[in-house]
């Protein structure tokens, strides 16, 4: 029975001593970028009414209006995602890639880069309530790209940062909600 205590408080010690060797998270793991916090009010509006769904529904409208397709829809949640595949062939990159064909296959060789083909862009727009008692929505829209090359790999996943992407959609937007008041 002695021996059975021993071990509990043998297994305590080492667990405390564990335990205090753990790496703690700096401090500044935690907080946001100034870059961060920039991109964040890009993508963010405040916007005058409660009506969460009619505001995703002006969204869903603008964003059709730009060729995106709505892939999910939960008005509910506040969640829309939509999608619009294009070229993302690049006349530079093509002419790069016949320069280097052509430079190989004299030293005989030859060696086609493959370039980019089509991309995917992707606009996800989220919307909650504020203020007291909901009195007004923020809505926030992200918009992301993904690249494939004419071997099928992606070659670019990214964020898109531009500031006139998300300035062109909030003027759009803000137009498309003051006409659907209009309409009541």
């Amino acid at each position: 029975m002695a021996g059975l205590c021993k071990r509990r408080y043998v297994f305590l010690f080492c667990v405390v001593i564990i335990s205090g060797c753990a790496q703690q998270i700096p401090r500044e793991a935690l907080e946001l970028s100034e870059e961060s916090l920039e991109l964040r009010r890009l993508q963010t509006r405040r916007f005058e009414t409660k009506d969460e769904g009619s505001l995703l529904s002006s969204g869903a409208a603008v964003l059709q209006d730009l060729g995106f397709a709505v892939d999910n829809s939960e008005s509910k949640l506040g969640l829309l995602v939509a999608s619009k595949k294009q070229s993302a062939y690049h006349a530079g990159e093509i002419a790069a890639s016949v320069l280097l064909l052509a430079g190989t296959a004299v030293v005989g060789a030859p060696f086609w880069r493959p370039v980019n083909k089509e991309q995917l862009v992707r606009a996800s727009l989220v919307t909650r309530l504020g203020g007291e008692e909901g009195g007004y929505t923020i809505l926030r829209v992200t918009f992301q790209r993904v690249v494939w090359n004419t071997s099928n790999q992606v070659t670019i996943s990214e964020l898109i940062k531009e500031t006139e992407v998300y300035q062109a959609f909030f003027e759009k937007l803000s137009k498309a909600v003051f006409l659907e008041a209009q309409e009541f």
